[in-house]
């Protein structure tokens, strides 16, 4: 099944000089038909974190928290015998898809989408 995605981030929060926090909602959507099975595997997404700066490709990575939430009161599904929701959430520096050294922060997961979920995500930057 082919998904749209639509970001909608928040402005970074400095916790600390060394901590900051990437915050937004991700809203994972089908146009078209929709066939769906009840056993079907959650459909892959991810995305390059659109507040994130970049990562020079010498420095160390660093550590990361990345979370995902299913925001109650949107999900909408075909009937209640369909899964929904996220899980295996992960957080990484991976290259830059259009050239270049730097590295760009990207999250990631598997979601049953049905018709429409939205995501709130969470990605916490250590570094130091």
């Amino acid at each position: 099944m082919a998904f749209q995605l639509e970001l909608r981030p928040t402005p970074p929060l400095a916790l600390t000089p060394e901590c900051l926090v990437h915050t937004g909602i991700a809203r994972l959507f089908v146009t078209g038909m929709l066939v769906q099975g009840s056993g079907a595997p959650p459909e892959q997404f991810g995305f390059f974190v659109p507040t994130a700066t970049p990562l020079p490709a010498a420095d160390p990575e660093p550590r990361l928290l990345a979370e995902a939430s299913l925001m109650t009161g949107i999900a909408t599904s075909i009937s209640g015998n369909f899964p929904f929701g996220v899980e295996h959430v992960h957080a990484a520096y991976l290259p830059d898809p259009r050239g270049g050294t730097d590295r760009w922060l990207y999250l990631s997961g598997a979601a049953h989408i049905g018709r429409e979920i939205r995501i709130g995500y969470r990605v916490t930057v250590v570094t130091g």
